[in-house]
């Protein structure tokens, strides 16, 4: 048996901007999505995370592959992935099950096998399950399979895999999931990414987990979408200038300007209607302690990434707030194969 994990990841800044083309700063977080594979008779896959199994055959997933790719391609015509989201939401172990299709085809794969998948990584909450997922199935069946893939064909399966998910993700959540580290990501032709060498700990930064979101990153993504493009190009280009300024505040270690950064970011984000009641009053209450808080992710609920230089500060009054402040690792190692 092998078993591969991928880590969580945090937007510190430019998500949805980063739809559009421009930059976005991304960090891995130290929560990882595991799956082990071992060769079987049938297909038979087992979430344990959200207690879900399901066994299909070699044929079922080559036609759910094809099928998903025909979908895929109508809804890009149409500039409406709805129907692609339903078909997703309505079939069993969906998403799951359109990764390893997907990745099966990619890598011209006619065995079957098991896989075991368990992941805590909250789904849905803005760390990136998805993605992490996307990167970690073909990671596993590359090592189990003896394809040798590099982390860049690793990244350009994930990238599809996402895009069936979400219809048109920028690349950067699957990027940082499987390079690890701090990314700075630019979509493009080809996809800018390049590594921030960080050279201070990012200790003073908790996560905030606000709900499970009611809209998925796709249906957000296409609700900035449908905005009116002057209002919403506006914000993007502005969210894009903040962007270019925390790279040089990162480099810099100027954290009160990387405070003020994350709250104009989070400011921005609420005027394109991916903030929720619950990210603004804790965006609220902490920018009122001299403190940065923003959505991270597609936004709608998930988790929140906050700063202040008091850590004790910071977590007392999350906490007096009624939330659980999380202090994990960032930074962390991209998709590696576990000992």
């Amino acid at each position: 048996m092998i078993t591969c994990s991928a880590p969580g990841k945090t937007h510190l800044i430019g998500e949805h901007a980063v739809v559009y083309g421009e930059p976005a700063i991304i960090i891995s977080v130290g929560k990882r999505a595991y799956i082990s594979a071992e060769k079987s008779e049938s297909v038979k896959i087992y979430a344990q995370d959200i207690n879900q199994s399901g066994e299909f055959s070699i044929s079922e997933l080559k036609e759910f592959a094809e099928k998903l790719q025909q979908l895929w391609d109508n809804c890009f015509e149409t500039k409406d992935f709805a129907p692609l989201y339903s078909l997703l939401k309505n079939e069993h172990l969906g998403h799951i099950k359109a990764m390893i299709a997907n990745t099966m085809a990619e890598l011209d794969i006619n065995a079957p096998f098991s896989l075991k998948i368990n992941s805590n990584i909250p789904i849905g909450s803005g760390l990136g399950s998805s993605a992490a997922l996307s990167v970690a199935v073909p990671k596993v069946l590359s090592e189990l399979f003896r394809k040798n893939l590099t982390l860049e064909e690793i990244n350009q399966i994930a990238y599809k895999i996402e895009s069936l998910a979400h219809g048109t993700p920028s690349g950067g959540d699957n990027s940082i999931c499987c390079y690890g580290g701090a990314l700075w990501f630019k979509k493009g032709t080809p996809n800018v990414i390049e590594p921030l060498h960080l050279d201070f700990t990012m200790k003073n930064f908790v996560l905030v987990f606000t709900g499970i979101p009611k809209l998925t990153t796709g249906e957000l993504v296409s609700n900035v979408r449908s905005l009116d493009p002057e209002y919403r190009d506006m914000r993007i280009k502005q969210l894009g200038a903040y962007t270019y300024e925390m790279r040089d505040c990162l480099t810099e270690q100027n954290f009160t300007r990387i405070k003020e950064l994350m709250n104009l970011a989070q400011e921005l984000l609420a005027e394109l209607g991916v903030s929720i009641e619950a990210i603004d009053e804790i965006h609220n209450a902490v920018k009122s302690i001299g403190g940065g808080a923003k959505l991270s992710g597609a936004g709608g609920g998930g988790y929140m990434v906050c700063y202040h230089e008091d850590l004790q500060l910071l977590k007392k009054f999350i906490k007096e707030l009624g939330y659980v402040p999380e202090q994990v690792e960032l930074g962390v190692e991209g998709v590696r194969v576990e000992k």
